[in-house]
C-alpha cells in the first residue's frame, strides 16, 4: 500500500494527472486525482450477503494529453470468484467494463472469497483471500435538526444529523464502514433547458428546442406521471476502528447530514459493514489524502494500489480493491413536520420549480424512469 490516491472536486493542473472515479463500495462514486504517466488497470468491487446486484468493474486509465477524464472499459475478460478454494462463481459481461454475478450469489459468514481475472491478452490477476466477518446489528438511531447543519464555504443551510448506536463484537479487530441512501418524494421527472418536453414519439426524456426559448436561459420543469422518489447516495467515506471501543456500546455515531430538501419526511436506509484491517487502511489513506491535499500547489499522489495483483508481475500497478463484507441494513422514517421555520431547498440543486405555462394541450407529464438515482417504486419502510 505504498502508492496512493485521492481528492474530490479538484481541478487538474498537470498534464500527467487525471481524475479517477472509483466506486469504493460499488455504490458510491469518489473522484480521485492520481499522478501517472502510464495506463494502469483499475479492478474494483464489493460482494456481500444482500440481494443487491454484485459486480466487478474493470477499466483501464488513459493518461492522455488533455484534462478530460479517460476511462477505457475492459471487455472480454474471464471473471470469477473462488469460494473456500473450491467453488467457482462466474460473472458475465454487462458492458462498460462491468462484470455481474448471478443474483442468487450471496456471501456467507466465515467463508473465504478470492477474485480471479483473466484478460484476453493473457494476463492473469487475483485478489488476496478475503473472509466475511460477522457484523453487529444497528440498535437504534437519533435525529437532530440543525438550522446550520449543511456548510458550503461560508454559507449554511438547515438539515438533519442522523446518528446510530451499535454494540461492538467481543473479538478485537473490527473495522466498520457505513453508507446510506436517502429517499425523497420527487415531483419533477424531467427538466428542459431552453426547450420543451415531448412525451411522444418515444423514447421518453426528450427535450426539444423551441422557437422563442433559444438563448433564453429558461428551464421548464415537468411533473411526474405517477409516484417518484429521488435516491440520494452518501458521498463521503465513513469508517471506524474498534481500537478504543472493543466490546463496548458505540453510541451516537454520525452517519449522515441530510439537507432540508422539503417540508415532508424522508426515508434513510443505512448500511453497516464490518471490513477487514487491510480494507480499513486502504480507505483511511483515501480519507487522509483528501484532508491533507487540496490546493493546486500540492503534488498529486501516485495511483492507489489495492489487494488485486498480476500473478506474474507483482510490481504492476493495479488500482481498486476487492472487498467482502456482511451488510446490516436498517431503514428509518424521519418526520420533518416539526421544523416549521426551515426553508426547503428542493431537489433541483437549489433552483425553484418553473413549470411550462399551461395551454389546452400542454404541458405533458413525464414518467419516473427507474435508475440509480430515481425509482417509481415505494421504498421499503415508506409510510402508506
Amino acid at each position: 500500500m505504498d502508492r496512493l490516491i485521492t481528492y474530490r472536486n479538484f481541478s487538474i493542473s498537470l498534464i500527467t494527472s487525471l481524475f479517477l472515479v472509483i466506486a469504493i463500495s460499488c455504490v458510491e462514486p469518489y473522484q480521485m486525482l492520481v499522478k501517472s504517466n502510464e495506463s494502469f488497470l483499475v479492478i474494483d468491487g464489493k460482494i456481500d450477503d444482500t440481494d443487491s446486484e454484485k459486480y466487478i468493474s474493470i477499466k483501464k486509465t488513459d493518461p492522455g494529453i488533455t484534462r478530460a477524464i479517460e476511462f477505457i472499459p475492459v471487455d472480454s475478460a474471464t471473471v470469477y470468484i473462488v469460494e473456500n478454494g473450491e467453488t467457482n462463481i462466474n460473472a458475465h459481461y454487462s458492458g462498460y467494463g462491468i462484470y455481474t454475478f448471478p443474483i442468487w450469489f450471496k456471501t456467507k459468514i466465515n467463508n473465504q472469497y478470492q477474485l480471479k481475472v483473466n484478460l484476453k491478452n493473457g494476463k492473469k490477476y487475483e485478489s488476496s483471500i478475503e473472509t466475511m466477518r460477522e457484523t453487529p446489528d444497528i440498535l437504534g438511531h437519533t435525529v437532530k435538526f440543525d438550522p446550520e447543519a449543511i456548510k458550503k464555504g461560508e454559507n449554511t443551510s438547515p438539515g438533519h444529523f442522523i446518528y446510530i448506536d451499535l454494540k461492538d463484537n467481543p473479538e478485537k479487530g473490527d473495522f466498520y464502514m457505513w453508507n446510506y441512501r436517502i429517499f425523497e418524494r420527487q415531483p419533477i421527472c424531467i427538466s428542459c433547458y431552453e426547450g420543451i418536453y415531448l412525451a411522444y414519439p418515444q423514447p421518453y426524456d426528450k427535450c426539444e428546442s423551441s422557437p422563442g426559448l433559444e438563448r433564453s436561459m429558461v428551464t421548464y420543469d415537468y411533473s411526474c406521471l405517477g409516484d417518484c422518489w429521488e435516491i440520494i447516495h452518501s458521498e463521503e467515506l465513513n469508517i471506524m476502528s474498534d481500537l478504543y471501543s472493543n466490546n463496548l456500546e458505540i453510541k451516537n455515531r454520525l452517519i449522515a447530514k441530510v439537507p432540508y430538501y422539503s417540508n415532508s419526511g424522508f426515508l434513510i436506509e443505512i448500511s453497516q459493514q464490518n471490513i477487514n484491517a487491510e480494507a480499513f487502511r486502504y480507505l483511511k489513506i483515501i480519507i487522509e489524502q483528501n484532508q491533507t491535499n487540496g490546493t493546486l500547489a500540492d503534488s498529486p499522489p501516485a495511483p492507489l494500489v489495492g489487494n488485486v495483483k498480476n500473478i506474474d508481475n507483482k510490481s504492476e500497478i493495479v488500482g481498486g480493491y476487492f472487498m467482502v463484507a456482511k451488510t446490516i441494513k436498517k431503514s428509518f422514517w424521519i418526520n420533518r413536520s416539526y421544523d416549521d421555520n426551515a426553508y426547503p431547498i428542493g431537489l433541483l440543486g437549489g433552483r425553484a420549480i418553473n413549470y411550462e405555462p399551461l395551454t389546452p394541450s400542454r404541458p405533458p407529464s413525464a414518467p419516473c424512469i427507474k435508475s440509480r438515482t430515481r425509482t417509481p417504486l415505494a421504498p421499503e419502510g415508506w409510510p402508506i
